[in-house]
């Protein structure tokens, strides 16, 4: 039988992030870090973004938000909350919202590569 071993997951908040959350309500801001905590006892929420794969993922926060990260190893960096959901499928590489958010995480990814 295997023993399955529980990884330590380091949760690096960037700056973006933090002031991100600052354009929600106090009571979504608290769902909001309260999903993000989570990451602690289930990494798996933080789901891979399916067409591609930089290691991009999202946490979904009820059906209008979603908290994007960059996953490495053990380390999830937070990137930023987006609101009004993007569709991935119909709009992937097609709308220049979707390209401004892979820019977005590539450029999050490479300010943080010495830190994960």
């Amino acid at each position: 039988m295997m023993k399955m071993v529980n990884k330590k997951i380091k949760i690096i908040q960037t700056k973006t992030y933090l002031n991100s959350l600052n354009k929600f309500s106090n009571n979504m801001r608290v769902s909001i870090e309260k999903k993000v905590n989570s990451l602690l006892t289930n990494q798996h929420i933080a789901i891979p973004m399916c067409h591609q794969h930089e290691g991009f993922c999202e946490i979904k926060i009820g059906s209008k938000y979603r908290v994007y990260c960059i996953r490495v190893e053990n380390t999830i960096v937070i990137a930023f909350v987006l609101g009004e959901v993007t569709d991935h499928d119909k709009n992937y590489q097609n709308t220049k919202e979707y390209q401004k958010l892979f820019k977005r995480l590539r450029e999050i990814r490479e300010e943080f590569k010495d830190k994960i």
